[in-house]
């Protein structure tokens, strides 16, 4: 062995360094092993390689249809879409517009909902049952008792009951979501929208951009009722600008919305159409006061629409109170007027008392009154109609003859002919005298109509041959301005009669004391001289004045004198009814 791997050594030695060597089987195996990976490593990098080719081929190709698309998309997005005309379908337009606003929560829009009718009246033939075991009607099969049992299972043959008409049940959390509840004249009709209330939830800009385009389309709408929405200054200019939209919107309810600005006389201004407005727990103080006394008047401005104003549990004391008399000097529209749980003292109840009886001029509403008197002419000068001429002038002698023959020819019904001669002579001689009338009336008429006025030729006018006007128009109502009023100077001062067209001041839940209620007391009283003078040129006067829990006593003197006087001047007193004693004696005495 040691012979053999001598010769193996000296055999290999022969060799050079730098010719191959020889390999062993196991070396010949790992070199074919290590020739095959490199074969299947070129393969698969030859398959990668065509992959990647075949890849790009395709990315290149759905890279073309892929930038088409995008590029399509991108002009897609690029357009504006089309704008959404409202068609009058309140609900329709509402979700559309909230769907293209991408508003992700919708509020409900549902019916209002309305107290159930009333049960008919029972059945006259049925008497009133004494006791629950009576049985209350003949007619009637079943008795008391039996109601009061104790109900049956229903078999299945058994109809079921009909389910009850009186309430409606609906899930308990269905009650608290947000809705848009709606009044429709015709149910059928879903463009009859003629009311819409919104409580307790937040609307935000979002929604009132929708409420911008939709509500203007609802062409028979007249009442938006808005409750504890969360109005903001924006959405709140923006709502008064949507309801000058509106053509038919007459009432407007935002109780409970607190507004940092108090901007509420936006919806009440010279061209405003709102004819009630409820302004309720909107910590109204006496800024906004000042705003909303301005909007109802000034100098040269005034409010002609609204009639009611509701400013109840706000925050209005005496200086607020004074702002809002101001904007009742020359505002002869508002009727109502509430202000009631403020904190108005004596100072405010002495403005209106003022303001209700009468007030003297300020230095700028005296130069607007001359003004207007130089523009118009002084307001005492009445203009009276054209005098008409005389029946007895203008008509014809003979038309009076006429009738008193026919008169006369009528009752002597059995004359003799020496009378009828007699007539027939007199009847010549009025015809003849009736000719000669009639060609001196066309000349005088002819003369008169020559520059002006018309001639009326009909022969069944009044009379023949006068002058007729033109038809009579029905006389429209004007507001006159309260400046032209006739005035009285007084200390060197000018006084003009107060607001009479304000028929319902409430005042009650406030802070008046007796001083307060001397000067309403003096306002009720000069209004009811006026009134039986029979000046009611400016109004009827105030008829009701709510002065409840107030800084008096219920029985205080004042306060029940002016109950004495405003409870006849109520509309809806009715005087108590007098005993058969008390008739007969006022039949007896005559009073």
């Amino acid at each position: 062995m040691a012979d053999r791997l001598g010769a193996e050594l000296k055999g290999k030695s022969r060799f050079r360094s730098d010719s191959p060597r020889p390999v062993s089987r196991l070396g010949q195996n790992a070199d074919y092993t290590e020739t095959l990976d490199t074969a299947n490593v070129d393969c698969i990098a030859r398959k990668v390689k065509m992959g990647k080719k075949l890849e790009r081929v395709m990315k290149g190709d759905r890279g073309g249809t892929t930038s088409a698309t995008s590029q399509e998309t991108d002009v897609d997005n690029n357009k504006t879409p089309e704008p959404y005309n409202c068609v009058g379908d309140f609900e329709a337009d509402y979700l559309e517009l909230c769907k293209r606003a991408g508003l992700t929560e919708i509020p409900q829009v549902a019916p209002r909902p309305h107290r159930p009718e009333p049960p008919p009246p029972p059945d006259p033939k049925c008497a009133t049952p004494l006791s629950r075991k009576e049985t209350p009607c003949k007619s009637s099969h079943s008795s008391r008792m039996e109601k009061v049992e104790e109900p049956t299972t229903p078999t299945p043959g058994d109809p079921e009951e009909a389910p009850p008409t009186t309430y409606t049940t609906s899930n308990r959390f269905d009650y608290f979501r947000p809705k848009v509840q709606l009044e429709l004249e015709k149910p059928e009709d879903k463009k009859s929208m003629t009311e819409i209330y919104i409580r307790g939830w937040k609307v935000d800009q979002r929604y009132m951009d929708v409420f911008r385009l939709c509500l203007p389309a609802a062409d028979k709408l007249h009442t938006i009722d808005l409750w504890n929405v969360g109005l903001t200054d924006n959405t709140l200019a923006q709502f008064a600008a949507v309801a000058s939209q509106c053509l038919n919107l007459r009432n407007i309810k935002l109780d409970g919305n607190p507004v940092p600005g108090e901007g509420f006389h936006q919806l009440i201004g010279e061209d405003s159409m709102i004819v009630s407005m409820s302004l309720r727990s909107c910590k109204i103080s006496d800024k906004g006061a000042e705003l909303i006394g301005k909007a109802l008047s000034t100098v040269k401005t005034r409010n002609q629409s609204l009639c009611v104003l509701n400013l109840n549990s706000n925050l209005i004391t005496d200086v607020g109170a004074g702002h809002l008399s101001n904007g009742l000097r020359m505002n002869r529209t508002l009727l109502i007027l509430s202000v009631a749980n403020n904190a108005i003292g004596d100072e405010g109840a002495k403005k209106f008392g003022e303001v209700l009886s009468r007030f003297a001029l300020t230095h700028e509403e005296v130069v607007e009154r001359r003004k207007l008197i130089s523009e118009k002419g002084t307001p005492d000068i009445r203009i009276s109609p054209i005098p008409k001429r005389s029946e007895s002038r203008d008509r014809p002698i003979s038309q009076s003859s006429r009738s008193q023959l026919d008169k006369s020819t009528a009752k002597s019904g059995r004359s003799s002919s020496k009378a009828k001669k007699k007539d027939d002579k007199g009847k010549g001689k009025d015809d003849k005298k009736k000719d000669a009338q009639r060609g001196a009336s066309k000349e005088s008429v002819a003369k008169t109509t020559k520059g002006k006025g018309r001639q009326s030729g009909g022969k069944k006018g009044p009379a023949a041959g006068t002058i007729t006007t033109e038809p009579e128009t029905p006389e429209v109502l004007e507001i006159i301005n309260p400046l032209l009023e006739e005035a009285e100077s007084l200390n060197g001062e000018l006084f003009i009669p107060g607001n009479r067209v304000l028929i319902n001041l409430n005042l009650s839940r406030n802070k008046i004391g007796e001083a307060g209620l001397k000067a309403l007391l003096k306002g009720i009283q000069y209004q009811i001289t006026l009134t039986m003078l029979g000046s009611r040129s400016g109004g009827t006067g105030l008829m009701r004045l709510s002065l409840q829990k107030n800084g008096f006593p219920p029985d205080h003197e004042l306060y029940m004198k002016i109950q004495e006087l405003m409870v006849t001047r109520d509309p809806l007193y009715k005087p108590p009814a007098k005993s058969p004693d008390e008739d007969s004696i006022s039949q007896t005495t005559g009073v």
